[in-house]
């Protein structure tokens, strides 16, 4: 189990640097989509059928469309997970994968549809990986006082935080619901050993 100190940091981290598109939702009651939170035969994989510490060509074999984006360092693919549009995306630190993601692109009608979105992944993440590590909503101004029913506004605002953590014998696993300029994000973040110390550092040297 991780230092709680160390995965604030992470949270709060990133927290600052992600937000949402502007994409109109899509709801799917397709029970064929893709599963992207899933770690396939019992545990075989880290995330989708990718193992800790894959080159970035063997990671690109395991996925069967061309990806969005690539660079030295990621590739990201557009996907789908319980018909959400989203991205996955992949991390190397000297050609071996560290980190992955799903970031969901999708945007709901009202702000406060973000937390029912984020509570049915949460549950979901909790029927794979059991009990959590953390569980927290954390203000950026503890002094700041949100109205009751107000709370989706102020998360995409970057007012408020809505984090879930798992740890698992070889990932951490992070799912996030947090904001800026009034945009909302929703990301599940699996962290492998190099992948969670290269996280602390950017934190701290935020």
């Amino acid at each position: 189990m991780k230092n709680y100190y160390q995965v604030f940091i992470i949270m709060i981290f990133i927290f600052s640097i992600y937000a949402c598109s502007n994409n109109p939702l899509r709801l799917s009651n397709d029970t064929e989509e893709t599963e992207i939170i899933e770690n396939s035969e019992n545990g075989k994989y880290d995330f989708r059928k990718a193992t800790w510490g894959m080159s970035k060509s063997e990671v690109m074999q395991t996925e069967e469309d061309e990806p969005a984006f690539e660079s030295e360092y990621k590739i990201d693919y557009e996907t789908k997970m319980m018909g959400f549009d989203g991205k996955i995306g992949y991390t190397f630190k000297d050609d071996e994968l560290i980190r992955a993601s799903f970031l969901l692109l999708d945007k709901p009608k009202t702000n406060t549809e973000y937390i029912d979105i984020y509570s049915k992944i949460q549950k979901k993440l909790r029927g794979k990986y059991g009990k959590t590590v953390i569980e927290t909503i954390q203000h950026r101004d503890p002094s700041q006082r949100i109205e009751p029913g107000m709370e989706g506004d102020a998360i995409c605002d970057g007012d408020l935080l809505y984090a879930t953590q798992w740890d698992t014998p070889s990932s951490d696993i992070q799912l996030l619901l947090h904001g800026n300029n009034s945009n909302c994000s929703i990301t599940i973040m699996y962290l492998s050993e190099e992948g969670f110390r290269q996280m602390i550092r950017k934190g701290k040297n935020k």
